[in-house]
């Protein structure tokens, strides 16, 4: 949620009493009017204009913001990384925002594995108890606004043209420290997190081979969103040994690709493929989302990738970076098209995040070829900001209104950033504070 104007709270919050049990027990509150908005109680929570004492539990238990968390422009929960102390007790995690607890199961957050790391659900109205169930069967402690603020009203106004108590040192950093002084942190930090991720794969190649390495780390890479762990499962399923073997028998494209969606639940396979075929389907893949971005298309795009490299991945990826001229060729060689009037299978954004997070690093563990994979990805540019960055991006944005973040290496910069700070309660330390 973005921030907005604040607008005037027309309404006092009108409490409704609705009785009392035959057994004397306690009333029943609802309210009638809410004098918020969600997205009022996002820019609310955002820069924390509110006392410390507002905030408690349905049981009664006091609740205070150590750090908001950052905002999140994806899906999942509206702010990432949070800490807070319950009675006393520290949690860290995400915190989501709704007017009424309730919200959460009606949105179906309590069936999607991408809330179970809340750490708090902030409410206006805490409809539904203390806790706040998750799908991993764990709960989230609800925190309310409404106790306070229905004998506050007026207080609510003062919040939303306060100026803010909170936002991140990084936001002035362009000020304090200038344009080249930003770029050469991001350089400095993309490059750390480039010659780490080519330990890893060098580790990796030293453990299991260099074809085995690259082929983990390509499904690895196309496990985007909730197939990571299928598609990881896939590559322990589906092997380089077996795709030579369905190749040799059925055609080393449309044999893979069908071998691919057998192993993965999405298509029968035939009698003759099937007894070439380990048992143990992958997990299930995700065919939510984008018609472009379905498993189904994915994992056609690495069968097309394979009939491209003649079976050898490993020597491809060398083949394609010694060859490149430029970091625009490099991505080409590795996008694949789709059938006709059907978009793209791997489209350039796509390519480019397989080159720079897979091969690239894969390339790099050849020390005589590391200078030129560097040189490749220094010249690369940055894809488009995303959910995960968007708000480092916003923070760091050049006052001329040019990104902090124009070039593929500064964008691992952040993504740098984000791992070894923003996600680990850094804010305030981390070089650009």
């Amino acid at each position: 949620m973005s921030e907005v104007a604040p607008s005037y709270v027309a309404s006092a919050v009108a409490v409704v009493r609705v009785g009392e049990s035959s057994a004397g027990g306690s009333e029943k509150v609802r309210a009638r009017a809410c004098p918020l908005s969600e997205a009022e109680l996002a820019l609310i929570w955002a820069g924390q204009r509110f006392p410390p004492e507002v905030l408690s539990t349905p049981d009664g238990r006091g609740v205070r913001v150590l750090h908001p968390g950052r905002r999140n422009a994806g899906a999942g929960p509206d702010f990432r990384d949070a800490i807070v102390l319950i009675a006393g007790e520290e949690r860290r995690g995400d915190v989501e925002l709704h007017l009424r607890a309730s919200a959460f199961r009606g949105h179906g957050h309590d069936r999607d594995p991408a809330y179970d790391g809340l750490a708090l659900h902030a409410v206006y109205l805490a409809d539904e108890g203390p806790e706040t169930r998750l799908s991993s069967g764990g709960s989230a402690p609800v925190a309310a606004f409404a106790p306070w603020l229905a004998r506050r009203r007026a207080e609510v106004e003062r919040w939303l043209t306060a100026p803010a108590l909170w936002r991140e040192p990084c936001r002035d950093a362009q000020q304090r420290l200038g344009p080249a002084a930003v770029e050469a942190a991001l350089a400095a930090a993309g490059e750390g997190r480039f010659a780490g991720r080519a330990a890893r794969l060098a580790q990796d190649v030293a453990g299991v081979g260099a074809e085995a390495a690259l082929w983990q780390a390509l499904f690895d890479a196309l496990g985007v969103g909730g197939d990571r762990a299928a598609f990881r499962h896939l590559a322990e399923l589906c092997t380089p040994a077996l795709a030579r073997s369905v190749a040799a028998a059925g055609g080393r494209n449309d044999g893979l690709e069908a071998a691919l969606l057998a192993l993965a639940g999405l298509r029968p396979a035939s009698a003759p493929l099937a007894a070439l075929l380990p048992a143990g389907l992958s997990p299930p893949l995700a065919r939510t989302g984008r018609p472009a971005n379905r498993p189904e298309r994915r994992l056609a795009a690495f069968a097309r990738l394979y009939a491209r490299a003649e079976g050898d991945l490993a020597g491809f990826a060398v083949a394609s970076v010694v060859g490149a001229e430029s970091a625009r060729e490099l991505v080409v060689a590795w996008q694949v098209g789709g059938p006709d009037k059907v978009g793209a299978l791997l489209g350039r954004e796509r390519a480019r995040e397989l080159v720079v997070n897979v091969v690239l690093p894969f390339v790099a563990t050849r020390a005589e070829l590391r200078p030129k994979a560097a040189s490749l990805l220094a010249e690369m540019p940055a894809a488009p900001p995303y959910g995960k960055t968007r708000f480092l991006e916003a923070n760091l944005r050049r006052a001329d209104g040019w990104r902090a973040a124009g070039s593929a290496l500064a964008q691992q910069g952040l993504l740098a950033y984000l791992g070894e700070w923003c996600s680990r309660g850094g804010c305030g330390r981390c070089p650009l504070s």
